[in-house]
Formats: C-alpha cells, structure tokens, sequence
C-alpha cells in the first residue's frame, strides 16, 4: 500500500480514522492498546511535551488550564463571536484575541490557534493510521459539520496542513454517515441523517440510489451539542453544593473540571439506568480544611427535565431541512442516528415521535461518520489514480495569499459599496466536469471544476460614472452541470448472514430496553474510567444498592484495553464481497454566499442548497479615479441584512491599473468548491489578464504562519 488516503473525523469529543481497501471493506484503525474512539484532547505536559487522547482526558482534572478540548466548537471563529465568548465562560483554559480576530488559546508552551490544537488531534490519529496500515499517510478526508461555514472548513483545512495532511476532500458528517449506511446495501430511498454529537448537530436529507448520494437539504447548529447537556448537570450539582454548604464551587477550576467528567458519567449511566447516586468525594475543603463531599440523587426524569429544552431545538432545524428538500415527514423512509448524544432514550424518543418512525440502529454512531469518510477517500483514491496524467493544477485560494507588490498608498484601498443586482443566477447543471488538484502552500484540495468559456455570456463594457462605489455592471452567470449518472452496477452477490454479535458490548442483564429498537449499554470510555465505580444493580432497588457516579482526588486508573469507548464492543465492519461501485456524492451549499452592499444590506451569489461545485461571476467597476485596489466584503446567510450574516472574510482586489473612474472593470469568479470552501479569481475586463485575489478570512491563520506552525506541533510532538 502507497500513500493511502485515510478518512478522518475530527470530532467535538472524540475522533476516529478509518480505511476503506479497493474492495469497499472499511477497518476502523485502533491505537496500540486497541482503542478505536479518541478523544479530541491535547494536555501541554509541565515536561515540554504534549499528551493527546485519552491520556489527555485524564489530565483535564489534574492540570486543567493547560489541557484543551472542545475546540473544534471554536475553529474558525473570530474572538468576537457569541460562541467564543459563551466557551470563554466555561473552559478553564485562558482563550485571548490574536491577529485577525484569531482567538489564541493560552498554554504552559505558548499561545496557540484552534487550528493548532485541531492539528496535533489530526497529527495523533494520522500516526495512529500510519502505525496500523504500515505506511506513510500524508493525505486524509476530513469530516466537517453539515453547517460549517466557508471559514470553519477552510479553517479545518488549515489544520490538516499544519498537522502535514493534504486534505483532498472536507466532506459532511452527515453525508459520511450516509456512505457508511448504503455502503453494502442496494437502496432507492430518502433517508434523514440526524447527526448529534459532543458540540454540533446537523440534520440532511439524502436520496440513496445505488451508490449515487444525493443531498436534497441540510440544517444545523453548529454550537448544540452533549456539552450543553453536561453543563446542565453540572449546573444542578453546584447549584445543591451552595445550598449545603453555602459554598460556590464555580470558584474552583479544578472542582468544576470534576464536576463536568461526572456529569458526562451520570449522563451515560442515565441513558441505561433509571437512577443513579453521585458522590464526589473532597470536591472542597471547609474551615479548618475539613473535606466536604458531594452526594446527589439523580432521576432519568429529572435529566430530562434539565436538558429537554435543548434537545427539542433539534426539531424545528429537522423542519427547516425537510422544507429545503421540499418534503414531508411521509416522505422519509429511513432515519439514521449519528453521534454520541443519540444514545440518549429522550432522543430516540422524540426522534421516533417526529418523524412517526423508529430510528434505525444498524449503523455504529460512534463510528459511521469515519467510515463513510474512508469510502470518500476510496472513491478519490481511485479517481486520482486513474486521471494522473489528465489532471491539470488550477489556483486556488488559500487563507492568504503573498502578494507580490504592496499597494502604494493605504489610502488606495477602498472598501466596496455594491448596488444591488436585480439578476439572482442559482447554480445550474453543467455540462461537464474535470477533476482536478489544485494545490498550495497551506492545503491540497480534491475538487471538480468546470472551466468557464472564454467566448461565452459577454458582459457589456461598465457604463462611467459611478461615483463614489464600486458596482456590478452586467448580469450575474453561473456555468452548468450535468447529473452524474449511476455507475452500472454488477450482478447481486447472496448476502452474507447478520451477525450474532450485539452492537453494543458488555453485560446486559441489568440494562433497560425500551421500544426504540436498541438497548443503550454503556460502560465507561478507556479516558474516563478514573472518573466512576458503577455497581450494576437490577432495578428496583434500595437506594444504597443504586448505580453511583463517584469520584476522589486519587482515581486516576490507567484505561484498560479490555475496556470499550462508551459502551461499543469491538466496533461492527462494513463487509462487501466484491468490488462495488463507486459512490457519487452530490452535496448541497449549507449557507448563501454573499457580499455587502449599500446601507448595509447583502446581495446574494450563491443560494443555500445550490449543487456543489458551485460559481458564480459578478462584474464590478472603481469608483474613484486612478483607483488601484478595493475591498469586498463577503458573508454568509440568508439574512438581506449584513449585521445578521456572518461575515467570512475581506476580498482584496489588488495591482488594478490607474485608470479615471468607471474605466476599470473587474470580472470576479466566486466558487464554492466540492468541499463547500470558496475560491476567488478575478480578472482585468478589459484586458483579460489575471487580477491579484485574496479572501483574508476573519479568525484565519495566515498562509506563511502555516509552515512556523507545523514546525512547531512536530517539534512539541517529538
């Protein structure tokens, strides 16, 4: 094996790598130990060196300020955003605001971007591969959220090349688990991918036919998440601490630190249990240094009734996807449930209850996500192998790009006020497709593109006159595409029998069931068995003969390899006999693409839910004579409103030749490549030559502090 490409979800709590061979069989890879579910922790040690996964975890009670998790809740946002500011509030690690908005994360080793952070998770889990499959790996498919933006995909991206990882593909999670769904099954149906995990949740609409996946709508938030469950538990503990002992633990980083691994414990004892008794013991000293201890009965209702509110926000997200795939609830075949906090009973509960059908649970949810990335990378494995001679390399728009020859003046550079264009263009088909592999210095991206006909849809030269604003001048035109069609299929092979093996692992003579089709038999992940000692107890019982959540200062036990993650036995593979044919992914734009425009209003180039790759091209003049650089700001949302968009980045248009006002007119290409990240390419109207362009994105780590970056993770991994 040769440079395999590996699929990889980068998640909010845990990440998994997964490799599919050339026959479709997906192996999710383990570590030495055998675990296959790592967690997305990085400790920086007092030692130099930096501890990541469930070593990691362990270390968020004992040196909380130096240990970062959660971060991808945070990549590719500025410091300024509502969602940087809410985590500023409960991690205990210091987040200070960096170049460009950049939040920086403060450690013992320095200060460094999420990207970083999100770079040593992708750099472990890349050797974690490298070690199993006996090679090297060096190219990888990137799960992403189904509603990141431009920013945090690109962002992500970042990530993979300061971790040394061409990323040929940011795929959707929700799309991945939908791979990993119809991977050895001949489906024609809808299917609803309900993707809740540790710190995002995605809802899309899938059409299965064969092996073509098509998106017909996608919605999420990328802030909701099992986080916010736990901080309601942890809210309710401190609250009954006060109460006793009129003592505020939120004082304490190191008592919160506690209290959050325990009410993650209680969370999944809860998902099998009825009951279950917390007992923190020394969570605070009194006076005289007298140790005061934590005990707390908590009901699976009483969870409920903590956490039901943000759970049921999921639904009218559900809604808005149903309404962009234009379909109803009866027009759902299938539902799929992905990620950690579908394990929940309240979840498959009220997911069952809105989409009038039980959820489906023959797909792991801890794992479907990477293998369906690993049959992506497959796919494009096999593409670029067999059009290597036939590909060409394009540009592509990085983070930053150099720039040759700085503007003369600053006062050149003139931020853009553009009048609204009467003309709304949404991507349609194209004729044809090429895949190429453009590549830059901070990331490699896989993308099928379209080159636009020189000769077609002439724009008229810009009319003078425009004082005082930069705007478009002819009829925005986007290229066409054409629907792939399915890949012939070859005869049916007899199926292989289901297995004997229960999906989940471990004892089951204590575990409730319920009609949702699935026992939720957890036991305790390898990075947190130094939070709890559970004694499994038939329901009823007396109250002292409860399952109990407790926790001392000294219960740091080493994870055991005999051990499962969360209660998964040895994870479930997705077995084909022969070679199958190759998936076709058509997936959808989450967000409109769009620029500013006079009295702070937005104008639409890309509508949510256009086909991917998509482009549009938008014509614009100076506004000021011999004007030789400009500034467009980009956003993204559905909002006319510039203020409720979120606002992605600047483009810089620079080296304009100095011409009188009106006389200068600039062909701007906007496209949104198969990975959902936007590239800008610009040119001179009138002359046709090529125009410096570069999106400088809000929060986004510069291209030539790329290569410092990843110098210094290896220096800190070694």
């Amino acid at each position: 094996m040769s440079d395999p490409i590996v699929g990889i979800d980068l998640g909010t709590s845990n990440s998994v790598v997964a490799h599919a061979d050339t026959l479709g069989n997906v192996k999710v890879l383990g570590d030495e130990a055998g675990f296959k579910i790592h967690p997305s922790v990085v400790s920086f040690h007092p030692n130099g060196g930096v501890v990541v996964g469930a070593s990691a975890k362990q270390r968020k009670v004992i040196d909380p300020q130096n240990t970062i998790y959660s971060a991808k809740r945070l990549i590719g946002r500025g410091f300024s955003a509502p969602e940087v500011q809410i985590a500023r509030t409960r991690v205990p690690y210091p987040i200070k605001e960096g170049p460009n908005a950049l939040p920086l994360i403060v450690t013992r080793a320095g200060e460094f971007a999420v990207p970083e952070i999100s770079a040593i998770v992708l750099d472990h889990v890349r050797n974690i591969a490298a070690a199993q499959l006996a090679t090297t790996v060096s190219r990888a498919v990137v799960t992403v959220p189904a509603s990141f933006n431009d920013a945090q995909r690109s962002a992500t991206a970042t990530a993979g090349a300061i971790a040394g990882l061409t990323v040929v593909r940011v795929l959707n999670e929700p799309t991945a688990a939908a791979l990993a769904y119809g991977n050895s099954r001949d489906l024609k149906a809808t299917i609803a991918v309900y993707d809740f995990g540790g710190g995002t949740f995605d809802i899309t609409i899938l059409k299965l036919h064969d092996q073509v996946y098509e998106v017909l709508g996608t919605a999420g938030d990328t802030f909701l998440g099992g986080d916010d469950l736990d901080e309601r538990l942890v809210d309710k503990m401190v609250a009954k601490f006060l109460a006793e002992n009129r003592l505020d633990l939120r004082t304490n980083e190191v008592s919160m630190m506690r209290l959050r691994a325990v009410a993650e414990q209680t969370k999944i004892e809860l998902s099998r249990r009825s009951r279950a008794v917390v007992r923190v013991d020394e969570i605070a000293y009194g006076p005289g240094g007298k140790p005061l201890n934590l005990a707390i009965e908590i009901t699976r209702e009483e969870l409920v009734s903590q956490v039901a509110d943000i759970i049921d926000k999921t639904f009218p997200v559900c809604k808005e996807a149903l309404g962009y795939a234009g379909l109803g609830i009866d027009g759902i075949d299938d539902v799929i449930l992905v990620g950690g906090t579908t394990k929940i009973p309240y979840v498959r509960d009220q997911v069952s209850k809105f989409f009038s059908k039980a959820p489906r649970t023959d797909v792991n949810p801890e794992e479907a996500v990477a293998a369906g990335a690993a049959l992506q990378a497959t796919s494009l494995e096999r593409i670029l192998t067999r059009s290597a001679s036939q590909r060409h390399v394009v540009p592509v728009r990085t983070v930053h790009e150099d720039i040759d020859d700085p503007p003369t003046q600053d006062t050149s550079l003139t931020d853009v006020v553009v009048a609204p264009s009467p003309a709304r263009t949404q991507t349609q088909d194209r004729p044809q497709t090429e895949y190429s592999l453009p590549r830059t210095g901070a990331r490699e991206v896989f993308e099928e593109r379209t080159p636009v006909p020189q000769g077609s849809s002439a724009v008229p030269a810009p009319a003078a006159g425009a004082i005082g604003r930069l705007r478009p001048t002819g009829a925005a035109r986007a290229p066409q595409r054409k629907t792939p069609a399915p890949t012939p299929r070859p005869p049916p092979t007899p199926r292989r029998p289901p297995a004997t093996e229960p999906e989940f692992g471990g004892n089951t003579e204590d575990v409730e069931t319920k009609d949702w089709g699935e026992r939720d038999d957890f036991r305790t992940a390898p990075g947190d068995q130094f939070l709890s000692h559970v004694a499994p107890v038939p329901e009823p019982s007396p109250m002292a003969a409860l399952p109990t959540v407790v926790m001392t200062p000294h219960d740091l036990d080493e994870p055991s390899p005999s051990s499962t993650v969360k209660g998964f036995a040895p994870p479930q593979t997705y077995p084909v006999i022969q070679p199958r044919a190759m998936p076709v992914v058509m997936d959808v734009t989450p967000r409109s693409l769009g620029i500013a425009t006079v009295a702070g209003f937005c104008e639409e180039l890309i509508r949510r839910n256009s086909r991917l790759p998509a482009e549009m091209v938008k014509m614009f003049t100076t506004s000021r004579d011999l004007q030789n650089a400009v500034r467009i700001v980009v956003c993204q949302g559905e909002s006319r409103r510039l203020d409720n968009n979120v606002v992605i980045g600047d483009l810089r248009l620079e080296g304009l030749p100095a011409r009188p006002r009106g006389e200068t007119s600039i062909e701007v290409t906007f496209s949104l490549d198969a990975s959902g990240i936007l590239q800008v390419r610009a040119r001179d109207g009138q002359t046709g030559r090529e125009q410096r362009a570069s999106l400088d994105l809000v929060g986004g780590v510069r291209e030539q502090d790329v290569s410092a970056a990843r110098d210094r993770i290896q220096q800190l991994r070694r």
